[in-house]
Parts: structure tokens; sequence; C-alpha cells
């Protein structure tokens, strides 16, 4: 009898054991949190060098890697405190900036005065974005957690331009001890750093426990460049993929029928829109340029790829950024007249090739526009091709049209007009449509040191009056920031620069 007791004692403790380990295991399993996160966008980043790109994919991981000295408030278009806590104009050419005391590098030294200073130099000399720095003329530490900022003449946008992602602050240090090295691991004051680089498959990034805003929720961030949407959809829906950026037609749909995904979306700064090459073939000529705008349907391409979700576009500046103006002159869609242009130029039947990166979206854009151009007698070829070796071809002027957009980061118009229609940024500093124009290149040089902002918009109508004159390029529309993503993720905002250090898995 005793055994027959002991039996019975052993057997119930070993399952109250049992239920115990599965209580334990039931409650890590409802209170543990994944603790990596899967972003996708449409191509992979170039560079972690901030100072040498000013594509989007590129900066996705850079704006996470380093801060600036100010930011931009995506959702008001604001400038607000960065790693300078404070700042004072001293007068119209003169700025103080104090900076934050508790920022620090990934690798735990402080940020001084001194990374501020050779960080902006150094920008300066870097062809892709010096002339956002042009007017900068001293850049001194006044002690340790101070530093002043000269420009030679009053420069309207400076504080904006510093908010740019290439005014990111480098390490001065560890860069001069290995320059050549220094981005393949690169050592920013930001929320993650890099933990590693799969280039064509993946880059990872790791949490910064120490940094200065707070430590991030989430411990790792995967961004993976996926340029099928309908592969991008996919994933989402499977679970490989908890957020992805650039949501078009087919995922939009998926998104809203979903009870499990959510769709954020806000007007943007980016205008898509078509390139001509000014100093190639018949496109020298702007009537031609004109012809073809009047060609373009936009409203056809919205509504059959993008279901009504973009606005047309009859200006270069899309409505957030500063210089927009709802008095400009428009080209409007005209196939008869432009048909009528081309004839009367002898030019029916002259074939034009358009380039464009290897996005679905892109794509479909240009086999609309192909045929409706064959409608006015023009013959488009379409040459689609990978991110890289696209910036390579448009920079290099080796195409005759190009689709792509652009989006000033900073809110301000003169990073709109000023890399793609002054002259000293022809080619692959942003001016790919190799325009040329004394005229405007005048104006652009009085916009950027006027300080009277109602004077500003007047000189940036202008402006946008001499580019519906001109033609270099035609205004398609004006994007929407769209994310899509998974419900069990807060603090997700529809912004172009993915801020992860905010996210976090309910």
């Amino acid at each position: 009898m005793r055994k027959t007791m002991r039996t019975i004692f052993l057997t119930v403790s070993t399952l109250l054991l049992f239920a115990c380990q599965e209580n334990e295991t039931a409650k890590n399993n409802i209170t543990s949190k994944k603790d990596t996160l899967v972003y996708a966008q449409s191509a992979d980043p170039k560079t972690l060098d901030p100072q040498d790109s000013t594509e989007q994919y590129s900066q996705t991981i850079t704006t996470n890697l380093y801060d600036r000295l100010v930011e931009i408030n995506e959702l008001t278009g604001e400038v607000v405190p960065g790693l300078g806590d404070s700042w004072k104009m001293l007068d119209e050419n003169t700025i103080l900036i104090h900076l934050n005391p508790k920022a620090t590098f990934s690798n735990g030294e402080p940020l001084t005065s001194e990374d501020v200073q050779f960080s902006l130099e150094r920008a300066k000399t870097l062809p892709k974005v010096a002339h956002l720095y042009k007017l900068i003329e001293k850049i001194e530490p006044v002690d340790k957690s101070t530093v002043k900022i000269t420009t030679s003449e009053p420069f309207a946008p400076l504080l904006n331009h510093l908010s740019h992602k290439s005014a990111a602050i480098l390490n001065k240090k560890a860069y001069l001890e290995n320059p050549e090295k220094y981005f393949e691991n690169p050592i920013g004051t930001g929320p993650y750093k890099l933990k590693e680089w799969k280039i064509g498959d993946r880059i990872v990034l790791e949490a910064v426990p120490t940094y200065f805003k707070g430590e991030p929720k989430i411990k790792n961030i995967v961004v993976r460049g996926i340029p099928e949407e309908n592969s991008r959809v996919i994933g989402l829906e499977t679970g490989e993929l908890d957020v992805f950026s650039g949501v078009e037609s087919i995922a939009r749909k998926t998104i809203e029928s979903s009870d499990k995904l959510q769709l954020l979306e806000k007007p943007s700064t980016s205008t898509a829109y078509i390139g001509m090459n000014n100093q190639k073939g018949v496109l020298k000529d702007p009537e031609v340029r004109k012809a073809i705008a009047m060609g373009i349907d936009k409203d056809a391409i919205i509504e059959a790829l993008l279901m009504g979700s973009a606005q047309r576009a009859d200006q270069f500046l899309a409505p957030p950024v500063f210089g927009h103006s709802d008095n400009l002159p428009i080209i409007e869609y005209d196939p008869e007249g432009a048909k009528k242009l081309i004839e009367e130029k002898g030019l029916t039947g002259t074939n034009i090739v358009i380039a464009t990166s290897n996005s679905t979206l892109r794509q479909q854009m240009c086999e609309i526009v192909q045929a409706q151009l064959k409608e006015i007698g023009i013959n488009l070829s379409i040459e689609s091709l990978e991110w890289g070796a696209f910036l390579n071809s448009t920079g290099n002027g080796l195409t005759d049209m190009f689709i792509m957009g652009w989006g000033p980061s900073t809110y301000d118009g003169d990073y709109g007009f000023y890399p793609n229609f002054h002259s000293s940024q022809i080619g692959g500093a942003g001016n790919r449509t190799y325009y040329n124009s004394p005229q405007m290149d005048q104006l652009l040089d009085a916009a950027k040191k006027e300080m009277n902002q109602e004077k500003r918009k007047k000189l940036y109508e202008e402006v946008g009056t001499l580019l519906t004159v001109d033609v270099p390029v035609i205004p398609l529309y004006y994007s929407n920031t769209s994310i899509g993503s998974h419900k069990n993720i807060e603090n997700l905002e529809a912004t172009s620069y993915p801020l992860f250090y905010k996210y976090e898995f309910k």
C-alpha cells in the first residue's frame, strides 16, 4: 500500500511539474516579442557613405546609422532638433549650434564639435551634395559642444540643408584612422549600427542601446531590396516581411482587403517625372519636348496604374515643398496639337529610347507612354535597367529619355530645383536632363540667397514658369508615401525615411 501511494504521489508530482513548465512556456510565448523586423524596399542600397548619395534606397539605411544637426519632421515639414539641441542666429550670416550632451557614437565615444566640423567640411568637397553647402564659408568649434557656422552670403535654406541626409555626422577620429574602410563598418550616432551586409540580398542593422533619443525597441532590422511588387506583397502576406515601402496598385488591393495588414499613407514631397536629354538628337528642340509633353495623358496613367491614389502634377515641386505655386502656366494634354507639331517638323516616325529602373510600376508607365506617343508619331523604345546601371546611364547622358522621381527631403525648393536644373549640377550630381540655361542659373542663385520668404516664392514662380517654357522634364504625378505592414507594429508612420527606433512589436 505504501508503495502504491508513493507511486501515485510521484505521478501527481510529475504531472504538476509538467503543467507548471507548460504554463511557464505559454507565459513566455505570450510576453516575449519578436526582436527582428524585416523591411523591404524596391532596390538595394548602393553605399553607406551618406555624403556620396542622393538616392533614397541608400538613405533608408544611412538615416538610421547617422544623425544630423537638425532633422525634418516629415509629418509637418518643420525643422526640429537633432544632434543640435538648440541654435541661435547671431546675424544673417552666422548661426551658433549647441550639441546635445547625451549624443555618443556607436563605439561609445562622445560627439564633439570637431566631428561636426570635419563632417560638414567633407560634405562640401563631394560633387553630389556640395551645392547644398556651397555658401558655408567656415565651420568653427567654439568649444567641445558648440559649433559656429558662417556663410559667405545670406543663405536662406541653411537649416533645411543641414537636415539633408548628407549632413550626417561622422566620427572624425575613426574615419582618419582608416578612411578606405570606414564605410564598410561605419560609426555614427544613430539608433542602429551595421551588423551585416550581404550585397544583393540583405543588410542587417543592430540596435545601439545607448542611443541618445532612447534605446530602440526592436533589436535587429533586416532591409531587403525587392523590385517586384508582387513579391513584396506575397512576403507581407506570408509573414516573411513585416513592412514594405512603396505600396502600388497590386499591393493596395491585397492590404486593404486583409484584416491582418494595414496601409499607411500621406502626401509626400516626391514628384514622378519624365526627363528628356536636352543635349541629345531631336530633344535639343524645346518645341519637340513640348509636343511630347502634350502627347502624354497623365490622368490615364494615374487611373490605370495607381488606382487614382496619386495627384496629377503640372509642376516639378510637390505641394508640401516651399516654392510650390498655384499660379504657374501648365501644358495641357493635347494629342492632336502634339501630332501636328511633330508633323510640321518632319519628325513623324522618329525613334526615341526611354530608360527606366527595374520597377514594375515604372515599366508599366513606360508602356502606357509608349502607346500614347505612338499616336502623335513618336516610336518609343523601352530600356529596363538595374537601379545602379540606371543611375549610371542617366548620369552620363547615355539615354534619350528616362523616368524617375525626386523628393526634396529638406522640404525646400532649393533642393528641388537646384540639383536638377542648375548647369553646375549637370550629370550624376542631379541634372540628368543636361539642361543648361543662364537665366535659370541666375534665378536659382538669387533664390538661394534671398532671406525674404515672399521674394523667394516669387523667384521660384519664375523658375516654374521657365520650366514650362523650356520643358526639360514632364512632371507626371505627386507620389504618396505609402507603407504596408502587419497590424502588430506600433508607432509606424508613413514617412519616406523609416525611423526604425520608434517602431515596436505589440
